[in-house]
């Protein structure tokens, strides 16, 4: 599917200018590059790719005079024809004998053929034409001019020339468990409409502590001596632990010769004592006197003090004892954090936008100049030059929304993007029929309990909510938590008609208690049918007015009486009428989807990836059903987009009693700038087949074969949105130029739209900061707009997006993503509660080693033990 056509650019609002973390490439390259993507043998994983081709170029002066760049896969580029008959060897065969390989059989010859593409100026040029960026080979331009700029502070830092990030140790903070955190900078190329720019941004990141592998050990267990690692034998929890947790963790030899790093494969228990053959007889790592094997002492002038203490396996066969191995620098943690880690990370990373930017500006200009744009030779190569200041662009603040209550329309505080709920009615207030609290805090007070009951009744009042009753209060027991559930339930309906249900059981929890959660949700979801709400110790104590507030928000939304609620809705301040169907206030006009799919997380192989899709049935967009499901893994394209689909529509064709949409707005969460072209050509296909094929339903909810819903030339028109928030897929910062322009944060205030000067030159897009800063520098949302064919203006579609920012149901303040998005996110993420408990808890070990390729995924085991749950057509996900 081609590109959609620019439209022109949005008006709305008043004019704000800001600075960007953006810094433009000045002079472009002026070099010419030729490009080889045929290197054999294949050289295997990046870091292992770029030691052997850096090795090659060093033996290689004469060929590789100046530097080549690589990718650590298989593209090469030199501003010198390699393969030209200048060079002594023109087939381009260059033997490399890597010094320092373990095996003589890693010393290999690698073969360089002939360029398969040449690079020019005027090819950089074109990447900044309209539609520029989208051709196969100017994509692999772009990937030229991103490792030009990232190789040598990568290098200098210690990273893949490659990487996207880099990171320092200069003012790290000990974490806990032998993790620390550090300060780095993200970099990336953006070709834009008329220009080449540097997207530069803060990253941090969680590392492993460098320096000896048994400290790493000990503060990871929380051990005090060295010696204390004696007791730490397989099969004990405390070896599973760290087993998993140095698994892949790359160490080198505590010795004067420099010898690459390499990953830990497996742990081995007594790791000095480990026999092993040498020169055909037996012998231990342990330095003796009586046996043969002093080779730790021989060799690299090292005696174990501790060969008690556990070893780790290195590549197919080779065993050290933990002492002598080092734990490289830099060595990124992938894998979750607790809580009290994931809180202490956050504070370390949170910079206000004035903080920030300067520390932008002192890593590309400062005395340091970490980011070496000034000294790269690479850059100076290309003959690159990039501005030392960030760009400053025009942008505007969008007129906020009026939310509107049963009793007033309320204005949102101005540069806050919030309202109070106190002493507001809701719109159409409905009735909690019969309720539980289950308290399995064994902690509690049973006052401060009952305390907060009533302070929620009393909210819940306040809103118009209608309770009949005392909700029934039982204590939960730990390991009896669906069988705690089920009693509660029971008594919650005791007098009440047969076969009625609970509206809502309310489950107070421990602070620590994300099994207990797992199993209330499932119990709930899947096996009840009963909407379920969690809050943790310390939480609902204090009985705030506004927390009170939100948890009755999220009451009404999940209730099953709520059907025919409307929380709040937006005032409709469009005329037009392009505006009222993109607004959905024709009632059987527009409905909005948002729609995400959900991956395992990081190095994790055996789990799948879950998809999530949410539709509006109600005129207001604040009612939607859901629908999930699983796929391969780490696979970015829905599956069962389809499937979902079709399941949705029936449920609106439903609600409005035989109605079809004459619209349809979809919201795609969580797609990168690589994938956008393969969205537009399989998921917007997907739901235009959908559209086209469509069945009329009867009354029954029962498809009827042979028939169309939408007769020829009536499909409903789509407008198809992607929208990025998440760091994978941007970094754009905006940072107000004068403190009065601010919100209290220091961020730019709610409804701040940019739609030019940094935007995409493919695709029509904008970004837009929805929401209020807390605290740090806010992210804005990157909107894309992959289809129009209703042909909604920039006004339009930037002003609808913004106003869905404001209806998500828990919340009395304007949110960063449109609800749909916000809402798909939740069911994905819900869903992990979904499997089987024989799935749940079946996972393979994640610290075994497994020898060999992956095995194959089986996906049908995972789809047949997923439920989708019985409440889809309410908003259980809250």
């Amino acid at each position: 599917m081609a590109a959609q056509s620019r439209p022109s650019k949005g008006t709305a609002g008043s004019p704000l200018r800001v600075a960007t973390n953006s810094f433009e490439i000045v002079r472009r390259p002026r070099a010419t590059y030729y490009h080889y993507d045929d290197i054999k043998p294949e050289v295997g994983k990046s870091h292992r790719a770029h030691e052997i081709i850096y090795k090659l170029q060093e033996d290689n002066p004469q060929v590789f005079t100046p530097r080549a760049v690589y990718d650590g896969r298989a593209n090469l580029f030199s501003t010198r024809n390699i393969n030209s008959g200048e060079n002594p060897r023109p087939r381009g065969i260059y033997y490399q004998n890597y010094a320092g390989c373990d095996n003589p059989a890693e010393a290999r010859h690698i073969a360089i053929v002939s360029a398969i593409f040449s690079y020019y100026p005027s090819d950089i040029d074109q990447l900044t034409m309209p539609g520029g960026a989208g051709a196969n080979t100017n994509t692999m331009a772009v990937n030229l001019l991103q490792i030009i700029i990232r190789q040598a502070p990568n290098i200098r830092h210690g990273f893949s020339p490659d990487a996207r990030s880099f990171f320092t140790s200069s003012h790290s903070k000990d974490l806990a468990q032998g993790l620390q955190a550090w300060h780095g900078f993200f970099q990336s190329v953006r070709p834009v409409l008329g220009r080449l720019l540097i997207n530069v941004d803060v990253a941090n990141a969680v590392v492993y502590a460098p320096g000896p592998l048994e400290t790493l050990a000990m503060r990871f267990l929380n051990l005090r001596d060295v010696r204390d690692l004696d007791r730490v034998r397989p099969g004990s929890p405390e070896w599973q632990k760290l087993r998993q947790f140095l698994k892949g963790v790359s160490v080198t030899l505590k010795t004067t010769r420099s010898v690459r790093a390499r990953p830990i494969k497996d742990l081995v228990a007594q790791g000095g004592l480990f026999e092993f053959e040498k020169d055909n007889k037996i012998t231990t790592v342990q330095a003796s006197n009586i046996l043969i094997g002093e080779h730790f002492q021989q060799h690299h002038n090292i005696r174990l003090r501790f060969p008690k203490i556990f070893g780790v396996r290195i590549g197919k066969d080779a065993v050290l004892p933990a002492e002598v191995c080092t734990v490289a620098h830099g060595q990124v943690y992938k894998k979750k954090l607790s809580p009290e880690m994931q809180s202490n990370f956050l504070k370390f990373s949170t910079q206000r936008p004035d903080a920030r930017l300067r520390q932008i500006q002192e890593g590309i200009s400062g005395p340091t100049q970490v980011l070496d744009y000034a000294t790269s030779h690479f850059i100076q190569e290309a003959g690159m030059e990039i501005g030392t200041m960030p760009i400053n662009i025009n942008g505007r603040v969008l007129p906020t929304p009026s939310i509107k209550y049963q009793n007033q329309v309320l204005n949102l505080i101005a540069k806050s993007g919030k309202w109070n709920v106190v002493r507001q009615r809701l719109e159409k207030p409905g009735t909690l029929n019969a309720w539980a609290i289950v308290v399995f805090d064994q902690q509690a007070n049973t006052n401060v309990v009952q305390g907060f009951v009533r302070k929620l009744q009393g909210n819940l009042a306040s809103l118009g909510i209608t309770t009949r009753g005392e909700p029934f209060i039982a204590e939960g027991h730990p390991y009896q938590v669906e069988d705690s559930l089920q009693h509660a339930a029971s008594q919650s309906v005791r007098g009440a008609p047969p076969g009625t249900a609970p509206s809502l059981l309310l489950v107070l929890l421990p602070n620590s208690a994300a099994e207990i959660r797992r199993k209330v949700k499932h119990w709930g979801d899947v096996t009840v049918g009963v909407p379920t709400q969690c809050i943790r110790q310390g939480k609902w104590e204090p009985a705030k007015d506004q927390y009170c507030n939100n948890v009755a928000l999220k009451q009404v939304a999940q209730s099953p009486n709520n059907q025919f609620f409307i929380n709040d809705y937006l005032q409709n301040q469009c005329k037009d009428r392009g505006c009222e169907l993109s607004l959905g206030y024709n009632l059987n006009a527009s409905r909005y989807h948002g729609a995400d799919v959900g991956h395992p997380g990081p190095g994790v192989k055996d789990r799948p990836s879950v998809t999530g899709l949410v539709a509006s049935v109600d005129a207001e967009a604040t009612r939607y059903t859901a629908y999930a499901g699983v796929q391969e893994p780490r696979t970015e394209i829905i599956a069962n987009l389809a499937d979902m689909l079709r399941s949705a529509i029936r449920d609106f064709v439903m609600y409005w009693k035989g109605r079809y949409p004459l619209n349809i707005v979809f919201y795609r969460d969580g797609v990168s700038e690589g994938e956008y072209a393969q969205v537009a050509a399989q998921e917007v296909n997907a739901i235009n087949e959908v559209l086209l094929s469509l069945p009329q339903l009867n009354p029954k909810g029962e498809w009827l074969p042979g028939t169309k819903a939408y007769q020829p030339g009536a499909k409903p028109k789509l407008v198809f949105i992607v929208v990025g928030k998440r760091q994978v897929v941007h970094h754009i910062r905006f940072f107000p130029l004068q403190a009065g322009e601010a919100d209290s944060s220091g961020n730019c205030p709610p409804g701040f739209v940019v739609d030019d000067q940094i935007t995409n030159a493919m695709y029509p897009d904008f970004y837009l900061q929805s929401h209020s800063g807390i605290q740090g520098t806010s992210r804005p949302s990157h909107y894309i707009v992959i289809e129009n064919e209703l042909g909604l203006t920039a006004d339009i579609y930037q002003d609808l997006s913004f106003k869905l920012c404001h209806v998500y149901a828990s919340a009395t303040r304007s949110v960063s993503i449109p609800a749909p998005v916000y809402y798909a996110d939740r069911v994905c993420a819900r869903a992990e509660n979904h499997f089987s408990e024989s799935l749940r808890f079946g996972e393979s070990d994640a610290g075994t080693t497994v020898s060999g390729p992956d095995p194959p995924f089986e996906l049908e085991r995972w789809q047949n033990g997923f439920n989708i749950g019985r409440l889809n057509r309410q908003m259980f996900f809250l």
